[in-house]
């Protein structure tokens, strides 16, 4: 375990350098003049911004400075756990990442939940009762799910349930109405993978041998399907739900911009439109860390499913 520690830690550090280094260059070296970019994003326009605020945006930020210069000053601060000011919203970038975060883990959570309710049932089925009609509705929903843009079927749920029921709110951001509908949008993507990974893992590991010698012995059907089938099935299960749990996490953009979700996703669009480098960084490096941190989680869930799996 301690090895395995290490070596996340020494590739963790070559991760977030590689991702803040190349971010903060492609940012740096886009078209248009960050300073002004700025200025309108912090005081509203055109017509309130002159060359002298401009320059003095540029000098009081260091923008007029050499790209490794300000990259490193950067990389300074974050040794001791300080990601800056936002340069428009002139707020600790920690607490504005602090803030969205806790939303969109909000919105995460429940999308993951929703997605397992579903897909664990329908997969089991589909994968004990292959060729059933059971097996054909589980295939048919998870093609259904993995075709429809999220975009779309966001747009779907909101004309049904807002402008035609007058259920739930159409955006923003408060009680547990306003996460019904990005909750399934979010979902319905993970439910569809799921439930096609789960159905052929247990297919595949109910033709392992190991099994008709677990028959052999009379042990029921239920004990072999709970202890030995579904857990060696769910190995590939718990690598699709690490992986989409972290990259919702990181920001569905598309998700929180339609139904105006205050997450990180959102906040991500904000920062790259006003040119806000602090920010932009900020939110790199914490997704990079979130990246890591669940795929050594993934690991460790490894370990427990499957004892022959070495954390190494």
């Amino acid at each position: 375990m301690l090895n395995l520690i290490l070596k996340r830690i020494a590739a963790a550090f070559f991760v977030f350098i590689g991702a803040t280094f190349f971010t903060y260059g492609m940012m740096m070296f886009a078209p248009g003049d960050a300073a002004l970019e700025i200025a309108i994003a912090r005081y509203g326009g055109h017509d309130r911004v002159d060359g002298a605020t401009i320059e003095w945006i540029k000098k009081k930020e260091g923008l007029d400075k050499p790209f490794l210069y300000q990259y490193c000053h950067w990389l300074k601060r974050v040794v001791v756990l300080d990601l800056g000011i936002s340069l428009v919203r002139e707020e600790p970038v920690w607490q504005l990442i602090y803030t969205r975060f806790a939303r969109t883990f909000e919105l995460a959570l429940s999308a993951i939940v929703i997605a397992l309710l579903i897909a664990v049932p329908i997969g089991i089925l589909g994968g004990v009762k292959q060729g059933s009609w059971m097996d054909s509705m589980g295939v048919t929903i998870a093609v259904i799910g993995v075709s429809m843009p999220n975009y779309w079927l966001g747009l779907v749920l909101i004309i049904l349930f807002s402008v035609k029921l007058k259920l739930l709110p159409v955006f923003g951001y408060g009680d547990w109405r306003h996460m019904v509908m990005p909750a399934i949008t979010l979902g319905t993507a993970l439910t569809a993978y799921t439930t096609r990974i789960l159905r052929s893992a247990i297919i595949e590991t109910l033709q392992s041998d190991y099994l008709i010698a677990l028959r052999a012995r009379g042990i029921s059907n239920r004990l072999v399907l709970g202890k030995h089938i579904l857990k060696n099935a769910l190995i590939p299960v718990v690598t699709v739900v690490g992986l989409e749990f972290g990259m919702i996490l990181e920001g569905a953009v598309i998700t929180e911009t339609v139904f105006a979700w205050p997450g990180i996703g959102d906040l991500m669009v904000t920062a790259v439109s006003d040119r806000d480098y602090p920010l932009i960084q900020g939110l790199v490096l914490f997704t990079a860390m979130v990246f890591v941190l669940i795929n050594f989680l993934v690991d460790v869930v490894y370990r427990y499913l499957d004892p022959r799996i070495r954390l190494s």
